[in-house]
């Protein structure tokens, strides 16, 4: 019994050990000082009266109607003094008020002041809340808490600030800001231009597909089971797309993507989004056919990951997502083909550049090469005769 206890305490000793040299990775080196309540205004004026470098700020909320003596004139003087003296000044603001419009805010004198100066303001669009207090000087020191730059916190409040010298931290904050604003505009900008869907066909005239897709049951096979019909159509534009570029790695507009996949345009982007977004993620967890980030849902950071084995080379047009053109004189119309059916369509390009021809192949050898039922392939067959 004895023995028994001791081997649990030492099981869970290293478990315990195990869990905290995880836990500090995540940890930068650095030196911390409380500055909280009246002692912040001192410590970031002596900051930014000493910064060599760079100021970069990050801030929910900044006081703007401001009469001579006040702690956030102070602080804003000597942001400007620090870029007269060759001091980078960047500071990104938050925009998202109940009650201050975008334009109201963009339009404050002080701001105007700031930026005649050559201080750097960088408006975050409103679609988001930019919630941080943070300060950043010579890429070294961080100043970090529950401050705003208000009359009211600086001189009333109890707001908890600390100090921390880490220049690691301080590049890590840094490149954060920039996140934000960077991928926010590129959503703001993205809302304004027209849609632009993915299809295939005019994405490019034809592609290059791996044997091993159709050959190998743990893809488009599997796909066919699981009736994943948007995945395999997703892969196929993605992989249309890298073609393309001639680059494995990319960024992809989600809803111009739902558009390709024949979702309907009367959708809002959000929907279209959700949908592009379920199947991104199939592609990578289900099917390990590609690798992917999303940046605040509007758009999605792609790498299409290798697939061994030899290609075959298809016109786009014989699968375009969604759509078939029943007259050249008309318009396209949305007539959506079945899975089943660009499945077969693939079997029939690669028998083709084999020189066998889909009569020429039994229908038990196309079921048995490609893993799919008989009642599959039947139905298929039924499609493609339509």
């Amino acid at each position: 019994m004895k023995s028994k206890i001791l081997l649990a305490v030492f099981i869970l000793t290293l478990a315990i050990i195990g869990r905290g040299f995880c836990f500090a990775e995540g940890f930068y080196s650095g030196r911390v000082r409380d500055i909280s309540d009246r002692e912040y205004e001192q410590a970031v004026i002596e900051l930014i009266d000493n910064a060599e470098e760079s100021v970069v700020i990050g801030m929910y909320y900044i006081t703007t109607q401001l009469e001579t003596n006040n702690p956030v004139k102070l602080l804003l003087n000597d942001l400007v003094e620090a870029e007269e003296r060759g001091v980078e000044v960047r500071i990104y603001l938050n925009t998202k008020f109940p009650d201050v419009s975008y334009e109201e805010l963009v339009g404050e004198d002080e701001f105007k002041r700031l930026q005649d100066a050559g201080c750097e303001v960088y408006f975050i669009p409103e679609g988001r809340k930019l919630h941080g207090k943070g300060v950043i000087v010579d890429r070294r020191y961080v100043v970090e808490g529950s401050m705003n730059w208000s009359i009211i916190a600086l001189r009333n409040n109890f707001e908890s600030v600390t100090l921390i010298d880490s220049p690691e931290l301080a590049e890590k904050k840094i490149a954060r800001l920039e996140g934000i604003y960077r991928t926010q505009k590129e959503k703001e900008e993205a809302e304004k231009r027209e849609r632009a869907p993915l299809y295939l066909d005019s994405i490019i005239e034809r592609i290059e597909i791996k044997k091993t897709l159709l050959e190998d049951e743990r893809y488009f096979p599997g796909m066919l089971k699981r009736s994943d019909r948007r995945a395999m159509d997703l892969y196929l534009i993605l992989t249309a797309y890298s073609q393309k570029i001639e680059k494995d790695e990319f960024f992809l507009k989600l809803e111009d993507a739902g558009l390709g996949l024949g979702l309907p345009e009367s959708w809002d982007d959000e929907s279209l989004r959700r949908q592009v977004i379920k199947a991104l993620r199939i592609l990578e967890d289900r099917y390990n056919l590609i690798k992917v980030e999303f940046y605040h849902a509007t758009d999605a950071h792609i790498t299409v990951l290798p697939v061994l084995g030899e290609s075959f080379t298809i016109e786009t047009k014989i699968i375009d997502s969604g759509r078939i053109q029943l007259d050249s004189a008309l318009p396209r119309t949305l007539r959506p083909r079945s899975q089943r059916l660009k499945f077969l369509l693939l079997v029939k390009a690669l028998l083709e550049k084999e020189g066998k021809g889909l009569d020429l192949v039994s229908q038990k050898e196309i079921m048995r090469r490609f893993h799919i039922t008989e009642r599959t392939l039947e139905k298929a067959l039924a499609d493609l005769k339509k």
